[in-house]
């Protein structure tokens, strides 16, 4: 039998307040991790960096160790105080983010990248989980949108913030542009830490024990695989070290799993014993390809296609991000909430249409002559994929009963970043420098969506028996 979520009443003022710091800190996670989208071009420029360098320090520099440690601290998130694994994980990503603004080189900028990996990684779980208590099951999906919104204000704000720095400091290289644009990016960070460390959960909303104690193990290998993950990527060229720390992380994810499966048989039934939630981590790996290799290398290519300057695509795109991610999101949790009550799939179909028109958009995107029918085509990829940002999460904790959701959401962000974020923009840098065209290889790249649909059809296959369980 599925635990039930407990039953909370009317939301009191402190938990409100909590879910608007966690809302908060969810934007400042994707500011520091999407500033150097709107900076890629500065970077380059000032350090002589290629393509592909540039989408493995958003791809497997970052992702690989956020997909491993979040293993370990998604477990941690099922039997700790999650409301302070989020401050402790804020304090780690905010000062890793600022003191990327001193990098020397790409070495530098590797390391500090893995350091933003660990914060989210301590704090993303904790956060995701502690949300979906706050929330409550009836209103899941529109207080998830709510939530997701935060990744869309943080990368449109990175838009706009790094945008008007550069705009401010004419010359790309120069010290104060970039590098002061990373500085600004680490700080939001800080006083949602602070803001947030001043409550103490309830007892009734604090993690529940799922009876297992977590072994050496797993804390072992995954922070160990990190260090290997980010020396390679200092010693080795991206077209080797990104496949080899990608095996490393993919070995001890099958590891965990079968550790999991031994050592807490429940907690594996619940999370990866679903064949929903299988289906789930196919379609999300390949939808977040396309999703995170078009949402970084987008503003760039509007740059150098169309003559953009920082100041105007920070301003312009990154308005839009915010405004049509929140729009997508809000649109995208009630249209699935209204959909559900009539058919057990019904967010998995909304989720599908969503996968469609964000496909569609980027593909039109790269097809328009003119930086005016571009940004309307950018306009439509934001809503499709603010909707699907929600729904796979909503979708997620539909399927992962209460107390293994720090559990799941760890399966969840491995499988799903390690394949998605985690190659997506590195695959389409390589692309960009083997072809010789930018275009070409996003288009390519949203092949991947048809993997997606197979598995949205998956999900929607198995959802009605794991939601009656």
């Amino acid at each position: 039998m599925r635990t039930q979520d407990p039953g909370f009443g009317p939301p009191s003022k402190a938990r409100i307040a909590i879910f608007v710091g966690l809302c908060w800190l969810y934007a400042c996670i994707h500011l520091d991790r999407q500033i150097l989208g709107i900076l890629a071009q500065s970077v380059k420029s000032d350090l002589g960096l290629s393509d592909q360098q540039l989408g493995a320090l958003t791809a497997s520099a970052f992702s690989i160790v956020y997909a491993l440690l979040g293993l370990y601290f998604g477990r941690i998130a099922d039997t700790a105080d999650r409301l302070r694994l989020v401050c402790a994980g804020a304090w780690v990503w905010s000062l890793t983010c600022l003191a990327a603004a001193f990098a020397p080189g790409y070495d530098w900028l590797i390391a500090s990248r893995g350091g933003v990996a660990l914060g989210e990684a301590i704090a993303t779980a904790a956060a995701i989980s502690l949300m979906a208590q706050l929330a409550g099951e009836r209103y899941r999906a529109r207080a998830t949108g709510m939530f997701v919104t935060g990744a869309f204000v943080g990368a449109g704000a990175a838009a706009i913030l790094g945008g008007a720095i550069l705009g401010h400091f004419r010359n790309p290289g120069d010290w104060t542009g970039w590098r002061i644009a990373l500085l600004a990016a680490g700080t939001p960070g800080i006083f949602g830490a602070v803001y947030l460390g001043t409550f103490r959960l309830p007892p009734s909303l604090r993690s529940r024990p799922p009876g297992s104690r977590i072994g050496v193990g797993l804390p072992v290998a995954a922070f160990g695989a990190s260090a290997c993950t980010i020396l390679m990527q200092m010693n080795l060229p991206p077209t080797q070290s990104v496949p080899l720390s990608t095996a490393l992380a993919l070995v001890i994810a099958a590891g965990w799993a079968r550790d999991l499966r031994r050592s807490d048989a429940q907690a594996y039934r619940a999370t990866l014993g679903q064949r929903a939630f299988r289906w789930l981590l196919v379609s999300c790996a390949a939808v977040l390809f396309v999703d995170f290799a078009a949402s970084f290398w987008m503003i760039p290519y509007a740059q150098r296609q169309f003559g953009v300057s920082p100041a105007s695509a920070g301003t312009q795109l990154g308005g839009l991000m915010i405004v049509g991610g929140i729009a997508g999101t809000l649109l995208g949790g009630w249209m699935a909430d209204r959909w559900r009550r009539s058919h057990p799939s019904g967010r998995v179909w909304t989720a599908l249409a969503a996968l469609v028109l964000e496909t569609l958009a980027v593909l039109a995107a790269l097809a328009q002559p003119n930086y005016g029918a571009f940004t309307a085509a950018f306009t439509a990829f934001c809503l499709a994929s603010g909707a699907w940002t929600a729904l796979s999460a909503a979708v997620a904790v539909d399927i992962v009963p209460p107390e293994y959701r720090g559990t799941g959401t760890a399966a969840y962000f491995l499988v799903t970043t390690l394949l998605g974020p985690g190659l997506g923009p590195f695959v389409v840098g390589l692309g960009s420098d083997v072809l010789g065209s930018l275009a070409q290889a996003l288009a390519w790249g949203c092949a991947a969506s048809l993997i997606a649909v197979a598995g949205l059809f998956g999900v929607a296959r198995w959802l009605p028996t794991a939601t009656r369980q």
